[in-house]
């Protein structure tokens, strides 16, 4: 009888070692279950911006050469602004507390906040009695979170205005004369500048300045 002994300890070793694997598989298991149970993260909540204008680039005024033909050169004279979705709530402090110092989109160009040159710090609020203009503390936020913004974006500040260049160089006159055509005209850049610049996410294109000749 000792040669069926081997072999029923070899069966009691199985049966406990597959007794082990199966409590290690149950425990992943319900750990698994319960991770995926959880709740997810909420994803920020996008500030909204009521209309003003919040996170953006504001390029340059500048003059493009249109497709026409040599003898008669058709020039763009354009200014755009790309604005950005935000979850920052500071933003939000500056659409609600603005006042008569927001700047929304019946603004003239020249009250827009464009982005300070890189490494330049935005503007002190002089001091009382300096004889400077009065800047509200909800400016002075605005253009400080301008600056943090131009910061976070870097150098796809240069990459968005090669882009805006080969878009509207590539344009017929005919084709951004009309309200539907500059529509599409903004279309087409908001899809390159996202194709660019991943996150944040693009909430609108502008135009300041639209002039053809």
């Amino acid at each position: 009888m000792g040669f069926l002994k081997k072999p029923i300890v070899m069966g009691v070793g199985g049966a406990v070692a597959g007794i082990a694997v199966m409590a290690v598989v149950y425990t992943l298991f319900l750990s698994g279950g319960s991770s995926a149970s959880a709740e997810p993260t909420p994803e920020p909540t996008v500030i909204p911006a009521s209309g003003k204008l919040g996170p953006r680039i504001t390029l340059e005024d500048r003059v493009f050469n249109l497709v026409s033909p040599a003898s008669a050169p058709v020039y763009a004279k354009i200014q755009t602004v790309i604005e950005f979705e935000t979850t920052d709530y500071r933003w939000g402090e500056v659409f609600d507390n603005c006042g008569g110092h927001s700047r929304d989109l019946n603004s003239s160009p020249r009250r827009v906040v464009s982005l300070l040159p890189p490494g330049q710090p935005p503007a002190e609020a002089p001091a009382a009695g300096g004889g400077g203009p009065e800047v509200s503390p909800c400016v002075a936020l605005e253009a400080e979170l301008l600056h943090e913004f131009e910061e976070e974006i870097g150098t796809g500040i240069q990459l968005i205005e090669d882009a805006v260049t080969i878009i509207v160089s590539s344009k017929r006159p005919e084709e951004v004369s009309s309200t539907e055509g500059k529509d599409a005209l903004k279309e087409e850049i908001r899809h390159a500048v996202e194709e660019l610049i991943h996150h944040p996410h693009v909430s609108r294109v502008l135009f300041l300045n639209f002039i053809t000749q």
